[in-house]
């Protein structure tokens, strides 16, 4: 269980994995709030002010790595972890995004996508 209701702002794309991992969130106690895109998910981290965020690296709009860096960068939310989300270890020829894309994010973890519940659930509470 979460301690506290931790807070976090997950950000992706697809509305089926977005609704199957809030549901998961929300049954282990953390407060979940959505974006479908990085520039959302930027508009939305300071009112929600989040323990930690889970973000998709390929999205419309704004994707995960540019979302990742204007975090990182901005003093207000530096230190809140990611964990970035990709099927890019799928893609590793991909000319859009590559796994150096990934590894240069600046997220604290990564895990491919199809993500396993369990080791999503383990990654949140060791950065938390």
């Amino acid at each position: 269980m979460a301690d506290d209701n931790r807070r976090i702002l997950l950000i992706d794309d697809d509305p089926d994995f977005v609704g199957a991992i809030r549901v998961m969130l929300e049954a282990n106690g953390f407060e979940v709030a959505v974006a479908y895109d990085g520039r959302e998910g930027l508009e939305k981290v300071g009112p929600f002010n989040p323990d930690l965020i889970i973000l998709d690296m390929m999205m419309p709009v704004m994707g995960g790595r540019e979302t990742c860096r204007k975090l990182k960068t901005d003093p207000a939310t530096k230190k809140i972890p990611v964990i970035l989300l990709t099927a890019i270890a799928d893609y590793v020829t991909s000319t859009t995004y590559t796994h150096r894309d990934v590894l240069d994010s600046d997220a604290e973890e990564y895990i491919p996508k199809p993500v396993q519940k369990d080791v999503l659930l383990k990654t949140i509470k060791n950065l938390l």
